[in-house]
């Protein structure tokens, strides 16, 4: 890994609230592949639960928020992004570059 383009990353995403734990656990299983695929490697992982979003999202008024920290090459980002929005399972997400 060319220590140069690797990146340090902060990605939070809010799942539909009627995903049971293993839905949950499934679904960032993949998105660790995902990070591990391009070259990054998972830092931590936060669950934050369900809480209640601050305005409905697709006649959802709560999500489950997963945090993400990880560090990876910044080709790799597009497919990160591709894969959140193209789940259905996904209603929001943020993926940030933390700059030193």
């Amino acid at each position: 890994m060319d220590g140069a383009n690797v990146r340090q990353y902060e990605l939070v995403y809010v799942l539909q609230p009627q995903l049971d734990e293993n839905g949950v656990n499934s679904f960032d299983g993949r998105v660790c592949d995902v990070i591990t695929a391009q070259g990054g490697s998972d830092i931590a992982t936060e669950v934050w639960g369900k809480r209640t979003l601050a305005y409905p999202i697709n006649r959802f008024y709560e999500g489950i928020y997963i945090l993400h920290r990880f560090q990876m090459p910044s080709a790799g980002a597009d497919e990160v992004e591709r894969t959140l929005r193209f789940s259905e399972d996904v209603m929001r997400y943020l993926l940030m570059r933390k700059d030193d």
